[in-house]
């Protein structure tokens, strides 16, 4: 059996994903369950069920830890969730790096050492997991292969790569049937960039029309990227984030920094064009230059982002594919 760590209550990308993994492995025959973890520290196992979003996956639970910790069972843990490991003695472990940065930040809150110290291979390896039989590391982005093998050492016979892929409800989406025209319009994520967005905002809003893609429904937030010619984030981009590919698979231009796994083509795969220098600020006058050619050249523009769209509509295939590969072997 295979068991899948997950936040409870927790709407967002990440813990979709670990969804979507259980729902895969028993479309595949391979048998999963989701067990969710408490939203505090210490961390601990407790007895919850699907929220509705994720009730579509039609996942079942396990809350016993000493049923999950198995020699016959392996156990899938989310970055955020590394806590759990001295505490699995028996079963399989596959650690799967959704975050780079939210495995840091974790650490931090979690063991009580600075930003600082992380920046040791000691301290980045708290859990001495590095190189164990008994683990192998998930990396959903090639940012967190780098990050295995150059910052912690991890030898690659201990990394895997798997990925994610989008909700079907953005896939479906026909620029050409489309009815609506395009508004000279850039869509943001207000919780990504902190303060080099709030400058490029600050200094453009009376020249450009800036949407936060905040508070909205996941249609709602669809329909907003159906109508901008641009999505902006100049965020941390800690892993392969979702937002950049749903707005770029819904017809926008996408810009982002150079930060995360923004700087690897391999997960960002956009021309260096829309890839601004963001490593201690932002170019404003160079963002709002490149914002206005595409408002005045987008049919053209958007061709630039082709290569990123086939690889979106790609990735459930590739998905169930890695999936397949990484855990029937596994049984």
């Amino acid at each position: 059996m295979i068991y899948v760590f997950a936040m409870e209550n927790a709407r967002s990308g990440g813990p979709e994903l670990l969804h979507q993994l259980v729902y895969v492995l028993n479309i595949i025959g391979v048998p999963a369950k989701i067990a969710y973890f408490a939203d505090e520290y210490p961390l601990r196992i407790v007895d919850a069920q699907p929220i509705d979003i994720y009730e579509k996956y039609s996942v079942t639970t396990e809350s016993d830890l000493a049923v999950i910790d198995q020699p016959e069972n392996t156990v899938v843990l989310p970055e955020i969730a590394f806590l759990f490991l001295p505490e699995l003695k028996n079963c399989k472990k596959m650690c799967w790096w959704l975050s780079v940065d939210g495995y840091i930040t974790a650490t931090v809150t979690q063991k009580g050492v600075t930003p600082e110290q992380m920046k040791d291979v000691k301290y980045l390896d708290l859990y001495g997991f590095r190189n164990r039989d008994d683990i192998l590391h998930l990396a959903q982005s090639h940012y967190a292969i780098s990050f295995l093998t150059n910052k912690m050492g991890v030898d690659k016979k201990y990394i895997d790569y798997l990925s994610d892929y989008l909700n079907d409800i953005y896939l479906t989406f026909d620029e050409s049937s489309s009815t609506e025209p395009r508004r000279n319009m850039v869509v943001f994520n207000p919780q990504k960039g902190g303060k080099r967005l709030a400058r490029l905002i600050d200094e453009t809003k009376d020249e450009i029309f800036w949407f936060p893609l905040q508070g909205l429904t996941r249609e709602r937030m669809q329909a907003a990227m159906r109508l901008a010619k641009v999505y902006i984030d100049v965020g941390e981009h800690p892993g392969k984030d979702r937002i950049p590919r749903e707005a770029a698979i819904s017809g926008c231009c996408v810009i982002t920094g150079r930060r995360g796994a923004a700087a690897y083509h391999e997960d960002v795969p956009i021309p260096d064009t829309y890839k601004i220098d963001d490593s201690t600020d932002v170019d404003v006058a160079k963002v709002k230059s490149l914002v206005f050619d595409i408002f005045e050249n987008f049919d053209e523009r958007s061709r630039d982002f082709e290569e990123y769209r086939q690889m979106i509509r790609g990735e459930k295939e590739q998905f169930v594919s890695d999936v397949m590969r990484i855990f029937r072997n596994d049984q």
